[in-house]
């Protein structure tokens, strides 16, 4: 089923609520009603943790009812698009959407180096080599992060990021969980995120119902439940920045017709959200050589119907958002991908598309009991 993001419920309003509880003003988007019920009654910590991958349908699927998370489960939100850990955690770790942030995908186009560069690691698509000697992307497209605005509103030590790339450097969900119960610890009130890559790596790897996702989520339950009953004073959100599907695979390069007509290789997230950049007139028969062969897979949007539709989000767009969309966006609504070519290694479980199983996310609140005060 076709799964268009919410911005009105979604993880960016997960941001938002935070931002709003926190007293930052500048906050322009919807807040989440289920949340800021629960802000309102003012714990010491909030906490909100996002764990990549870990869709509805994952918990579904991999939990019980009587598991601690379900039992936890408040209600469904979307993820923002394109559904994947760039845009996702960019606008959770921002309280921006895409389309305001412009990091949109895994690799985008940057005219200044004449290629496309995984944004994250800094390298280029068709190599994995060095994009350059500075950050391109935090150079081109930089934004204020959310720990950013709350301190500058409630002073150092307010917020506070726990990830294996922040300086509470973490290198498995328990690690994650020890450094939040020390921070919980400190007296000041305080907003803590913390990110940890799975399931998501494992998903790729061996699939959405495979064993080993299984005994990841059945980790991340253990965890957290055993985290919420040493925490004092918190309210512990968790969430996801997309689901994923299992995938069967398609590659541009057995479509040398569709190669042809393009000015540099697809962006974005090949292989499924796909921007392309067509030569110069050969619009009108890329859209209809690419929808004879993937119309019943992918929607294919031109630029415009991406910003009239808002699929990127609400807010004023940054500039590079338009140079990063090309002349078409592919979109995947069902379980075929699009791959450049073929490589070694290529992805069971993936996301970055519509379907349901990719576009919600959960909304799971615990709240942990306050100390008594004589």
């Amino acid at each position: 089923m076709i799964t268009y993001p919410n911005y009105e419920k979604s993880i960016l309003s997960i941001a938002s609520s935070v931002l709003n509880h926190f007293g930052v003003k500048d906050c322009q988007h919807t807040t989440l009603p289920e949340f800021d019920e629960l802000l309102n009654k003012d714990y010491k910590n909030v906490i909100v943790m996002l764990f990549d991958g870990l869709g509805v349908s994952a918990i579904n699927e991999h939990l019980s009812e009587n598991d601690f998370l379900r039992k936890h489960f408040v209600c469904p939100i979307s993820s923002v698009f394109p559904s994947t850990t760039v845009a996702a955690t960019t606008s959770i770790e921002s309280g921006y959407s895409p389309v305001e942030t412009a990091w949109l995908g895994w690799d985008l186009y940057f005219y200044e180096i004449g290629e496309n560069i995984a944004v994250f690691r800094n390298t280029l698509q068709r190599n994995g080599e060095p994009a350059a000697d500075y950050n391109v992307a935090w150079k081109y497209i930089p934004y204020k992060r959310i720990f950013e605005r709350i301190e500058e509103v409630n002073g150092k030590g307010s917020a506070h990021c726990v990830s294996p790339f922040s300086k509470y450097h973490s290198k498995s969900v328990h690690d994650i969980c020890k450094v939040i119960k020390r921070l919980s610890r400190k007296r000041q009130k305080k907003y803590i995120y913390s990110y940890w890559y799975q399931p998501d790596k494992t998903m790729h790897d061996y699939g959405v119902k495979s064993r080993q996702a299984h005994e990841q989520i059945l980790l991340i339950n253990k965890e957290i439940e055993r985290l919420c009953k040493q925490l004092k004073n918190s309210l512990v959100i968790i969430t996801a920045d997309h689901g994923l599907c299992d995938s069967i695979n398609e590659y541009l390069e057995d479509y040398p017709e569709l190669s042809a007509m393009l000015k540099i290789p697809p962006s974005i997230e090949p292989s499924r959200a796909l921007s392309f950049f067509v030569k110069d007139g050969m619009q009108e028969e890329f859209r209809n050589e690419f929808n004879k062969h993937f119309g019943d897979s992918f929607r294919l949007m031109t630029k415009e119907e991406v910003f009239r539709e808002n699929l990127l989000g609400f807010g004023i767009p940054h500039p590079r958002t338009y140079d990063f969309v090309g002349d078409f966006l592919a979109i995947a609504t069902g379980e075929k991908s699009l791959l450049i070519e073929r490589e070694e290694h290529t992805f069971i479980g993936v996301h970055a598309g519509l379907t349901e199983e990719e576009m919600t996310v959960p909304f799971i609140a615990i709240e942990t009991k306050k100390r008594s005060t004589k």
